[in-house]
């Protein structure tokens, strides 16, 4: 098993060398082999460890009762544990969201919060190949598109899963092997948890009457998803470039035209892009397809969360009710890579290009040098947004762009003309002019860099 998840880790580059990694332990089988499986590359990789548990108290002294188990375990293996207590189910009613989706959410906030104060760089959990075939088959039960029967992906962003091409009997197999003594959850054997009846009922009878090797299928039809997914949004990235004419104060404009020009499918992804962009929710299937229809007939709609698309003139308008003062700039565009992306309204330009690491890397702050194989899906550039925080290079831990700006004394009034490009997942991986994120800086193990150049050009 340890040579598969070696194997897991190099594919996807889920590892490097000297990472500080918060592993979160519910104590079960596959978190319990996870935190076992990463002590054992802990020196191959000269990992930093650190352990992270929340009690969602759902379950009274059982929950805490596996909490204090976790606490003694992580110190027994002379680990660091961050220990957490949230009340999950007062978080569901205030949210209005379902157990499951509450605990979810819950818990990859602790997980966040615990890695950020330790300095954790990456957060390892222990999803595993049957958890996968479950995702898939309840997104296809969804009617999700690519997105979704892709399932989960071995890394997305700060987060890796190092045991996704691992089945449960290997791991139930692996702790048996090791004298490991996880907990059980009884609720895991609740039917009237949906994923639980689609784990005890529905992939059994798929396996017994239909594929013994299900669990495998579903998990190589969501790798190839997942590979086909890369293609699409690098297609969805140019066909943006092409039919958005402009952006900028909370609003995206569409040629209308251009857009009906593209394929269905591509209509889509362009749609949901467009929102993504503005920070809206993606909104679902009869969202997407009557802002579709809205651009063959005048008229309007209102999108989840307030927005608003429009058709006028030729042109389809996303609209976004003004939060900021009036006249204050917003803006955010898909990265061409390569190519150049153009920021007329700052006179800039960002040029991007993916080549091999060069023998050494000029110290200017207009140029970027990023390693390619830790950046999922597309790139974008935007201005600051509330929140926002990065891992500025040779700080050493996580800051507030608000006091990264103020520690380099940059004057309040040029901090919204400061393109930062991120992922899709809104991480900052460079403020450009200024800083690279030291999550995607190159090492001695990159093969490829993502090059960027930010240029001032004429406003003529």
């Amino acid at each position: 098993m340890l040579a598969k998840i070696r194997q897991t880790i190099q594919r996807y580059s889920l590892l490097n060398s000297g990472d500080k990694v918060l592993v979160g332990v519910s104590g079960g089988p596959d978190s319990l082999a996870l935190l076992h499986c990463l002590l054992a590359f802990k020196d191959e990789y000269k990992l930093k460890l650190y352990v992270g548990h929340l009690d969602h108290k759902l379950r009274g002294k059982e929950s805490a009762a596996e909490a204090a188990y976790v606490a003694r375990l992580a110190q027994s293996w002379g680990l660091p544990v961050k220990i957490e207590a949230r009340d999950v189910r007062a978080y569901q009613v205030e949210r209005g969201l379902t157990l499951e989706e509450a605990a979810r959410e819950v818990r990859y906030q602790f997980l966040r919060q615990a890695a950020n104060e330790v300095g954790a760089g990456k957060i390892a959990v222990g999803h595993q190949a049957n958890d996968q075939a479950e995702t898939v088959l309840l997104n296809l039960l969804r009617g999700s598109g690519v997105e979704g029967l892709k399932a989960m992906e071995p890394r997305e962003g700060d987060l890796i899963r190092p045991l996704l091409e691992v089945r449960r009997e290997e791991i139930e197999a692996y702790c048996r092997e090791h004298g490991l003594k996880p907990c059980r959850d009884p609720s895991n054997l609740d039917p009237a948890y949906r994923r639980n009846k689609i784990r005890l009922q529905l992939l059994p009878l798929l396996a017994r009457e239909y594929n013994p090797a299900i669990v495998d299928a579903l998990c190589r039809t969501a790798d190839i998803l997942r590979a086909e997914d890369e293609v699409l949004r690098q297609v969805t990235v140019q066909a943006c470039k092409e039919v958005i004419i402009e952006e900028g104060g909370d609003r995206l404009v569409l040629d209308a035209g251009r857009f009906l020009g593209l394929p269905l499918g591509l209509q889509r992804r362009v749609i949901r892009a467009a929102a993504t962009a503005l920070g809206w929710p993606a909104g679902n299937f009869y969202h997407i397809e009557r802002a579709r229809e809205l651009a063959q007939s005048q008229g309007s709609l209102n999108w989840p969360g307030g927005g608003k698309i429009q058709l006028k003139g030729g042109k389809i308008f996303f609209l976004t009710p003004m939060k900021q003062e009036e006249g204050k700039l917003s803006f955010c565009l898909p990265l061409v890579v390569p190519g150049k992306t153009s920021l007329p309204f700052l006179n800039l330009e960002i040029a991007a290009e993916v080549v091999p690491p060069p023998g050494s890397f000029p110290a200017h702050n207009n140029e970027a040098w990023l390693d390619w194989s830790k950046i999922e899906g597309e790139l974008w550039v935007r201005n600051r947004r509330p929140g926002d925080y990065f891992y500025p290079l040779g700080v050493g831990g996580r800051k507030k762009l608000q006091d990264f700006f103020v520690d380099l004394k940059v004057p309040e009034s040029q901090r919204d003309a400061i393109p930062l490009v991120v992922d899709r997942q809104g991480s900052i991986l460079w403020v450009a002019g200024w800083r690279i994120d030291a999550r995607w800086k190159v090492t001695p193990a990159t093969r490829e860099v993502l090059h960027l150049i930010l240029t001032k050009v004429s406003s003529s």
